[in-house]
């Protein structure tokens, strides 16, 4: 029985409709939680801040883990928990997983192919190889009336 659902989360319309099959899915005592994987080249190449001083470094993660943990949030309804990690996604997902002790991933794929495959790699792809958990992938799909009642306020 599934007690613990993990959805990772990057924002994209594909994540919102895993948190919505998850929620579908989910049974009423489980728990769900949100997590969203912040890349730290991305903080270090934070484009408003071209140039960060390494003693400034501290300041700039602390405020991109604030924003994506605000939207997050706004993602999340109130019996949701919500975790920001940094590092490799995949590997952060699947760690996560295996600490928290999911039993079940569930999350959104974008269905890349050919160069952007090759150039990008998939998330999903490596966890559906590597993760301990079954990893439900849910493509960004017109979802039925149902489920379409689960999606993020946010989106």
């Amino acid at each position: 029985m599934l007690r613990r659902i993990l959805v990772p989360v990057d924002f994209s319309r594909a994540s919102a409709c895993a948190v919505a099959v998850a929620r579908d899915y989910c049974p009423a005592d489980a728990t769900v939680r949100l997590l969203h994987v912040l890349n730290p080249s991305q903080l270090a190449s934070d484009t408003s801040n071209p140039r960060i001083n390494p003693m400034h470094a501290k300041e700039v993660r602390h405020a991109a883990e604030e924003e994506a943990l605000a939207k997050l949030r706004a993602w999340a309804r109130e019996h949701e928990e919500v975790v920001i990690e940094i590092g490799n996604a995949p590997q952060k997902i699947s760690e996560h997983a295996d600490t928290w002790q999911a039993d079940m991933i569930a999350m959104g794929t974008r269905s890349r192919t050919g160069l952007s495959q090759f150039m990008h790699g998939s998330a999903t792809e490596w966890l559906v190889r590597h993760a301990r958990q079954p990893v439900l992938a849910v493509h960004d799909v017109d979802l039925d009336p149902e489920q379409r009642a689960h999606l993020p306020e946010a989106v």
